[in-house]
């Protein structure tokens, strides 16, 4: 489910995270996808499937955010699969929340997804 945060919302890196390839799926709302659904790209994330888009790019893309259609898959918004590559420690403001991953900002500007495991929300004593 889609959660959009406040705009001053940080979380803490807990641990070190590599973005898993440099240069994934990126869709806008509209665009066609097709979905892997052979079984041949697991996940243990509910909610996301591989798809691969017009220009042959892949990535894992959040089911919610595509519609089926005669042909497969149609985004209903922009998305980029690209992952952030973090260090624990990292201070990162949140952006919004998708089925387990955080879409996040770092402090170099930088937007990509993270997995909500490697991260603490940063408490506002």
């Amino acid at each position: 489910m889609l959660y959009v945060f406040p705009s001053e919302t940080y979380v803490r890196a807990v641990a070190d995270y590599d973005r898993p390839y440099d240069d994934p799926i990126d869709v806008r709302a509209g665009d066609a996808v097709v979905p892997v659904s052979d079984g041949s790209m697991p996940t243990d994330f509910m909610g996301w499937t591989w798809c691969v888009g017009a220009d042959g790019r892949a990535g894992w893309t959040p089911d919610s955010w595509c519609e089926a259609t005669a042909d497969g898959w149609r985004l209903i918004r922009d998305f980029n699969a690209l992952e952030l590559t973090v260090r624990a420690g990292d201070r990162l403001r949140l952006i919004l929340s998708e089925s387990g991953f955080l879409f996040c900002e770092a402090s170099t500007g930088e937007r990509a997804w993270l997995p909500d495991a490697i991260v603490a929300l940063e408490r506002n004593d």
